[in-house]
């Protein structure tokens, strides 16, 4: 197809594979041992409903073969795919749900915040793990904003990282150098210590304007990070040695974002504008983005690198009778 500028056509959905999986998709995982890849969900909103469902797809049909429940709702997810966890953050009850991927059982739901007052649960939102020093961190979005680590040893919570700004929302990990990254609803970026959870250093990245950041992605061997921030455009480029911004990418609001080192491209969903965009990571330009006929909103990578899925979810006029989908999208063709 060859190369794309910035204003070619985007691709259409029609051109990929594109399965409906349920109602309520979150966050995805793949798992290379197994050959699966898990799709979160949180089927229902009713206060009386309250499960959640991992729907196990896969990855190269994108065929269902079976689903896991849940006590809690499921919405972001992490694979030690050596360990066989994968664990499933339950954001309105503020803990985290361990699996077992080889029988599907739940092993364990690790409580987080305080759940005696409900008005003052703080919700979990993003997960990463250090295989390294055998800890999975967790954003805690409050005012007085936390991240909890637990111990994936002991299968519990052993640490609350506080003073990490409002509305600490996604999480990055470079376990080489023990270096945890957090973004936040005030537009920082804070670096954590990984051998004794202590802030290294926090910076405003662009003071001037009001940012509330999403998600971050971290090309680790460059020491950059690609920050999103739904509300406005651009994704920016940002140095992780002082926080200062390397470039803007020229896209639209944008919720996910990935990097793939094996092919030098960073991938972005832009849930309202209804695309997914595929950038050169050595130029920032958008090489090709996709179209999609509903709401892109999280994504996920093969173990080679070569094959990119994304969860897609209906609005709210149609999640009524359509299921949210997954979408799979083979990079060597594009």
């Amino acid at each position: 197809m060859g190369s794309f500028g910035i204003n070619a056509k985007p691709l259409p959905e029609k051109d990929f594979l594109t399965v409906p999986a349920g109602k309520g998709v979150y966050e995805l995982a793949f798992d290379a041992s197994r050959n699966v890849l898990f799709v979160a969900s949180a089927p229902s909103f009713d206060k009386d409903k309250t499960h959640g469902l991992v729907y196990t797809l896969s990855p190269d049909t994108l065929a269902a073969t079976g689903n896991i429940a849940t006590d809690r709702r499921a919405f972001a997810t992490v694979l030690d795919q050596e360990n066989h966890i994968l664990y499933i953050g339950n954001t309105l009850e503020g803990s985290v749900t361990l699996i077992d991927t080889r029988n599907g059982k739940e092993i364990k739901t690790v409580q987080l915040s305080d759940m005696s007052n409900p008005e003052a649960i703080i919700h979990t939102r993003e997960m990463v793990l250090d295989k390294k020093h055998q800890r999975l961190y967790v954003s805690g979005v409050a005012e007085k904003g936390i991240i909890w680590v637990i111990d994936t040893q002991k299968l519990q919570h052993i640490a609350t990282i506080e003073n990490v700004g409002e509305y600490p929302t996604g999480l990055a990990i470079d376990e080489q150098k023990g270096r945890i990254y957090a973004v936040n609803g005030i537009g920082e970026l804070i670096t954590l210590d990984a051998s004794d959870n202590k802030i290294i250093s926090r910076v405003k990245v662009e003071p001037q304007k009001k940012h509330f950041f999403l998600n971050i992605a971290v090309d680790n061997k460059n020491e950059r990070a690609f920050i999103t921030d739904p509300d406005l455009p651009d994704v920016l480029v940002v140095s992780l040695n002082d926080g200062k911004i390397l470039h803007r990418i020229d896209v639209t609001n944008s919720l996910a974002v990935i990097y793939n080192a094996a092919r030098h491209e960073i991938y972005i969903t832009h849930r309202n504008a209804k695309l997914i965009s595929i950038v050169d990571s050595k130029t920032y330009k958008v090489k090709s983005s996709i179209s999609t006929t509903a709401l892109p909103n999280s994504l996920a990578l093969s173990p080679d690198g070569n094959t990119l899925y994304a969860s897609v979810k209906q609005g709210e006029k149609e999640m009524l009778t359509q299921p949210d989908y997954i979408i799979k999208v083979d990079l060597n063709k594009i």
